[in-house]
């Protein structure tokens, strides 16, 4: 990637912008348009504000938001003042949120509308920095001289933080050099170009929304789509609607999809691209033939953006493409050996240029040391490089379970089993077994669901010793407030919620 196009930061994107054209429409959200003289108008009232209010360049300003229309001129109030902007889901509680944004070393909260999380603010004052509301920031006119300040690409504009199944989220420090790369990678890779339209369904407090959505539309001069309430049933119609050509998915969002009713035939859709993670391999091809649109699958994370993605012409089916040029990506068996061809191992990646992956987690050195031990970073998944060089994700090293002598992969049960219509959501993990090692369950949720119905899916798609043991169907499962499942809270079994049992597998 050429270090002219990471040249300016964030800030100065939007400052050239709205200088050029004013009126241009970005962002196409569920609260109304929004051009590029609004956000820079309205941010800098914001910033303006928060100067007043004794935010300084360099301090850390906790966010909670939901609305696009507040979101985003927040973003950039912060990032046109040089302050360290930390995102936070509303799905935030007590303890979790107080050591998120305590955690960060935020000097004030920023917030809104009436989420769970600001819903207790009231009775978690003594434990928070001061609180300001979007309302008051917005109206309120400070008679202080603004000057923009944004911080240096290689200093940390952001802290997202990021989850597992289990342990302490971590905030991961982020500069605008490693967050504009990420936003080329995409654009590059799947040839994104000024003619698109782009849409994305994921809450801007993650980063993907935020830079593969937004700033790749901002880069490109094109316009995002930012749907804050999903819906699979009129999800081609808002396409349709807004003649959106480049959609960005995740996780379940492909299956989903899939499972919804044909297009009537006198319905076209407008989209052409499809980038992201988690596009299932058995549907892949079916799903870019059935929405006439070319898929683009990457693998990344917060941490590194990305490190492998399908392009034109460097494309495989099951597989997240080759490495990006400025990635080293390897496969390491326990040991830290390099794993042949096709070997599964453990995912490792660094950086061939200085500066594109994350500076380190907030205050957790050893968190950070311990991730790139022996100099690279450990991802803590598994799989494979092809004979061609392609990767290949095969699941989590600590998302697997152990059964019969066998190694299971819950990743892949889980996609199995969403496949069966009526199931949403689906969580598998190994609870033990009375003859040693783990028994496969699977917890579902899903409305008028036959569990015997769906074991003899699975048992037709899955090898015997994967096929779940214990089936429940749950109302929801729970989640960190990144939208992880945590499956340990799952693993209970008792007497009044005893699971389906299959009795062929046992």
């Amino acid at each position: 990637m050429s270090n002219s196009r990471l040249s300016a930061s964030v800030a100065t994107l939007l400052l050239s912008r709205a200088a050029q054209s004013p009126d241009k429409v970005v962002i196409r959200s569920d609260q109304g348009n929004i051009t590029y003289g609004e956000i820079e108008e309205r941010s800098r009232v914001i910033a303006n504000n928060l100067s007043a209010a004794g935010v300084r360049r360099g301090d850390s300003v906790a966010t909670l938001l939901q609305e696009t229309h507040q979101v985003v001129p927040v973003w950039f109030a912060c990032a046109r003042s040089g302050f360290v902007e930390v995102p936070l889901s509303g799905e935030l509680k007590g303890d979790l949120l107080a050591e998120a944004v305590n955690g960060a070393g935020c000097s004030v909260m920023v917030i809104s509308g009436n989420s769970e999380a600001v819903q207790q603010l009231g009775t978690m004052e003594k434990r928070l920095p001061p609180i300001s509301d979007f309302a008051d920031l917005e109206c309120a006119r400070s008679t202080n001289q603004f000057s923009d300040s944004p911080l240096e690409l290689d200093e940390v504009s952001l802290i997202l933080y990021t989850s597992g199944t289990t342990g302490r989220s971590k905030g991961v420090r982020l500069t605008d050099r490693m967050t504009l790369r990420l936003a080329w990678s995409v654009i590059d890779n799947a040839g994104l170009t000024s003619d698109d339209i782009l849409l994305t369904v994921f809450p801007l407090h993650h980063i993907a929304a935020r830079f593969v959505s937004v700033v790749a539309a901002m880069l490109i001069d094109s316009e995002v789509v930012v749907r804050e309430r999903f819906s699979a049933s009129r999800f081609w119609e808002v396409c349709a609607d807004h003649g959106v050509t480049a959609i960005h998915y995740l996780g379940t969002l492909p299956m989903m999809l899939w499972n919804q009713p044909n297009l009537p035939e006198n319905e076209q859709s407008s989209v052409r691209v499809a980038y992201g993670a988690g596009m299932p391999e058995e549907i892949e091809e079916g799903f870019s033939k059935r929405f006439d649109l070319e898929i683009f699958e990457l693998y990344g994370s917060t941490e590194q953006g990305v490190v492998a993605m399908s392009r034109r012409g460097a494309s495989k089916l099951g597989t997240c493409g080759r490495p990006v040029a400025d990635v080293d990506l390897e496969i390491h068996d326990p040991e830290g050996n390099q794993c042949l061809p096709t070997e599964v191992g453990e995912i490792v990646v660094r950086n061939s240029e200085p500066g594109i992956f994350f500076d380190g987690y907030h205050g957790m050195p050893e968190a950070t040391i311990e991730a790139w031990r022996d100099l690279w970073f450990r991802t803590g998944d598994s799989g494979f490089l092809d004979k061609d060089g392609y990767l290949v994700f095969t699941g989590r090293l600590t998302d697997s379970i152990r059964r019969r002598g066998e190694n299971v992969s819950a990743w892949e049960v889980e996609r199995v089993l969403a496949e069966y219509e009526g199931v949403v959501e689906v969580a598998v993990f190994g609870v033990p077994s009375d003859i040693g090692e783990e028994e496969v369950m699977a917890v579902v949720v899903g409305e008028q669901l036959d569990l015997q119905e769906l074991w003899r899916f699975a048992a037709d798609k899955l090898p015997k010793f994967a096929v779940p043991r214990y089936m429940r169907v749950q109302d929801q499962l729970p989640k960190t407030p990144t939208g992880r499942v945590q499956k340990h809270q799952l693993t209970g079994i008792d007497g009044e919620t005893r699971e389906w049992i299959t009795q062929s597998n046992q």
